[in-house]
């Protein structure tokens, strides 16, 4: 009951003609130890809405144990690669570290213990001082890494928002205490000549960023507000964005000097992070179903069905382009989105029929709708995927007379569809069909046809309203014909094959990126055997 009433909050909500601004406040507190090493706690509180529901499924996908450990280990990455941009060390932390609250009126608080270490050093510019900073890139690579999952997670969020009136803000507090016994005696920049204590960035489209920041004794803290726009963010897509690239890099960097007598002996080390080349991501979904349906006018009835096994699988994968300006200072292009979907059916197409006169009809409905829901985080944003398989089926029917007939087979696919944007939409279609198992009978010599077409729409919506969609129509058509063979003999063909297209849905600034195109279609491929054309003998 729960996914289908998100399914609908979510749907509407991308909606709605009037703007919302939905909230998220986040308090990260880091205790540091003399030996550098440090306690993390951080404490996320979304007020009742529809992002707060997201953030229940993220909590129940922790808690399910078919995808407990998936979701945990993609939930650590993210988190981890956070902080390690931050202060140049990833955190750790286990599944009973992660706490959540709801409330009855849905407001979610989470919490979050982390151990860290190697958050200080020894101080180059003031030799006996000790240093704590934000965002000190130690190689250009990281640097480039933070930039792209910054765009990546607001790529993820301006799709939940799905229109430019609605925004998120986010509001962040980071408190970081210094070893007992330390005093702050200067404030450094890491990438720029001075120092800042305030910034402040418009991506446009309603995306801006602000920070101020406070020194006090052995306390720095670091207030923020975020707003994310759902409109398209037109300073980054500017061809001169390197300006506003090298903010971002400097966006709440600074280097914090001080002095502790207490501090002696070996500082810890920082942990390391391991990245992936660009983001991606695969899901796959199983799907084993016996559906059929009856269609009936006047004395005629025809009764399409399929016997359907396969694995949907599907991914997305985008990726950055970087070109150096000067030191340190890159222009963001983004090179290639990408989504693929791949499966490989067996099926069994049948249709039944029966007629008690001369009549012809058409038909069309709708069977029903799996569903699955996988959730993941991005950056520092929950995210809903979901896969979707709905099945129709449409039958059509010409008889001359009294007559019923029945017909199937088996068709198989192996299939992988893939839709690019890299300047401008292409496709690549990977392909292989056959059939065997034909099975026909009739018990009148009458001219008559019916063909069973059985749609299976595919998608993989991101919170249901971006991504890949693929409809694959396997299809059976019987006809027997009265004045072939003899008069015990009526001639007989069956016919079958798959029709399949599809392409991609987009939103928010994926979209925005990909030059404004809104969506793609294409038909990929059609292919149909004659695979009988005989008599049959009463």
């Amino acid at each position: 009951m729960f996914r289908k009433a998100l399914i609908a909050i979510v749907l509407v909500a991308s909606v709605f003609a009037f703007s919302t601004q939905f909230k998220r406040t986040i308090e990260d507190k880091i205790v540091v130890q003399h030996d550098g090493s440090a306690i993390i706690t951080r404490t996320e509180y979304v007020p009742a809405s529809d992002l707060s529901k997201v953030y229940i499924q993220h909590r129940d996908a922790l808690r399910e144990r078919e995808t407990a450990d998936e979701a945990f280990a993609n939930f650590y990455d993210e988190i981890s690669k956070g902080y390690f941009f931050l202060y140049r060390s990833a955190p750790g932390f286990g599944d009973n570290d992660v706490k959540f609250k709801i409330e009855g009126n849905g407001n979610v608080t989470s919490t979050i213990s982390m151990k860290v270490t190697g958050l200080i050093s020894e101080s180059k510019e003031h030799p006996g001082s000790y240093q704590f900073s934000s965002k000190n890139f130690s190689e250009e690579k990281i640097m480039l890494k933070y930039l792209e999952d910054l765009i990546d997670g607001k790529a993820f969020e301006t799709a939940f928002l799905g229109s430019s009136k609605n925004s998120l803000l986010t509001t962040k507090t980071t408190t970081i205490v210094l070893p007992e016994g330390s005093e702050i005696i200067d404030l450094l920049s890491p990438h720029g000549e001075k120092p800042s204590k305030d910034w402040s960035i418009d991506l446009g489209g309603g995306t801006k960023f602000k920070a101020s920041l406070d020194l006090e004794k052995n306390t720095i803290t670091l207030k923020e507000e975020i707003i994310t726009g759902g409109g398209a963010p037109k300073n980054l897509m500017n061809k001169d964005n390197e300006e506003l690239m090298a903010k971002l890099r400097d966006y709440v960097a600074y280097i914090a000097v001080f002095n502790n007598e207490k501090i002696a002996g070996r500082l810890s080390q920082p942990e390391p992070y391991f990245f992936k080349e660009d983001y991606s991501g695969s899901w796959n979904f199983g799907i084993s179903h016996n559906f059929s349906t009856q269609f009936a006018y006047q004395t005629l009835s025809v009764e399409p069905g399929l016997n359907v096994s396969f694995t949907f699988g599907t991914s997305l994968l985008w990726e950055h382009q970087w070109k150096k300006v000067s030191w340190w200072k890159y222009k963001y292009v983004l090179k290639k989105f990408q989504t693929t979907v791949s499966l490989s059916p067996s099926l069994t197409p049948y249709i039944e029929v029966s007629s008690g006169a001369a009549l012809s009809k058409t038909w069309e409905k709708n069977i029903t709708t799996k569903t699955k829901w996988i959730t993941f985080w991005v950056s520092c944003v929950p995210v809903t995927l979901v896969m979707e398989v709905k099945f129709d089926a449409k039958a059509e029917a010409g008889i001359s007379g009294v007559i019923g007939f029945t017909a199937s087979t088996t068709l198989s696919a192996n299939t992988t569809l893939t839709v690019k944007y890299e300047n401008g939409w292409s496709k690549n279609v990977n392909y292989s069909a056959n059939y065997s198992g034909l099975q026909f009978d009739a018990d009148a010599k009458v001219n008559a046809w019916a063909k069973g077409s059985l749609p299976l729409t595919l998608s993989a919506y991101v919170y249901y309203v971006a991504g890949p969609f693929v409809q694959f129509v396997p299809w059976l058509k019987g006809e027997t014909n009265a004045s072939a063979g003899s008069s015990t003999q009526v001639g007989y063909k069956v016919t079958a094959g798959f029709n399949v297209n599809g392409g991609v849905h987009m939103a928010g600034w994926l979209k925005d990126l990909c030059d404004g195109v809104p969506s793609v279609s294409y038909t990929f491929w059609n292919k149909s055997w004659t695979i009988a054309n005989s008599t049959l003998t009463f």
